[in-house]
């Protein structure tokens, strides 16, 4: 191959790794956060009280949870 065809291979090929590495990164934070989040739930047992609906473009809604002495905790949906 020539030199020409490896450096466009190379520019087309660096932006799809970096993009499936980013996007397995944000799999096993998302998975992360639920996970700490399903531990916090438990340990200050957590009630749903409530829903907060979507009020515009950039909000979503909002599950709200009352939770023993540490108050009141709103978590996107």
């Amino acid at each position: 191959m020539s030199l020409h065809v490896k450096t466009v291979c190379l520019i087309l090929g660096a932006p799809i790794v970096v993009g499936l590495g980013m996007w397995g990164a944000e799999i096993l934070l998302d998975n992360y956060k639920n996970q700490q989040w399903d531990q916090f739930i438990e340990q200050y047992h957590c009630q749903i009280i409530g829903e907060k609906p979507k009020e515009g473009f950039f909000s979503s809604a909002q599950t709200i949870y009352k939770c023993d002495n540490t108050g009141i905790y709103y978590r996107n949906k």
